[in-house]
């Protein structure tokens, strides 16, 4: 099992993927809300732990050249004209095998894992992703994925995506 922060960086990662990938190449503004929910400020004005870790990963993957953005929000609730960058783009469109021979895009996969909340997988897809991305290691054959089982929606979860 994985720490809770980087089960965390996972979900964001893909979920800023899928949303840029949604709207790219119209630059997006994304904000720490719609990726975690509410932001909580201390009574130093300061952001939770969760939000804070969801900005840095914005800004990280810019950082490793896989999406850029125009300005940065004030007090870090999010960047302003975010896009994926060619070399996001091209890596969200790469193919990946699972271990069962089905193969399928990156952001089909990512899609997929997160409609079925099956978030090892997107934790899975999300490693995949990066290591692709890696250019100091030498070129790699993928290995086929092993692909994790969706979680069941409970008659909670039912109720509240009728609303």
């Amino acid at each position: 099992m994985q720490p809770a922060h980087i089960d965390d960086f996972h979900y964001v990662t893909a979920e800023v993927f899928c949303k840029l990938y949604a709207a790219f190449p119209v630059r997006h503004l994304l904000l720490v809300e719609d990726l975690t929910g509410p932001i909580r400020w201390d009574m130093t004005g300061l952001p939770d732990r969760k939000s804070r870790a969801s900005f840095e990963t914005l800004i990280w993957l810019s950082e490793h050249g896989l999406l850029n953005y125009r300005t940065v929000e004030p007090r870090d609730i999010g960047v302003e004209g975010a896009v994926l960058s060619q070399h996001g783009f091209v890596l969200l469109s790469g193919r990946l095998t699972w271990h069962t021979g089905e193969s399928s895009s990156r952001i089909n996969a990512l899609r997929e894992a997160r409609a079925g909340r099956a978030y090892g997988d997107l934790g899975t897809i999300v490693e995949d992703l990066l290591a692709a991305n890696c250019h100091w290691s030498a070129p790699r054959q993928p290995a086929p994925l092993v692909k994790g089982a969706a979680m069941a929606v409970t008659e909670l979860e039912a109720d509240e995506d009728a609303l």
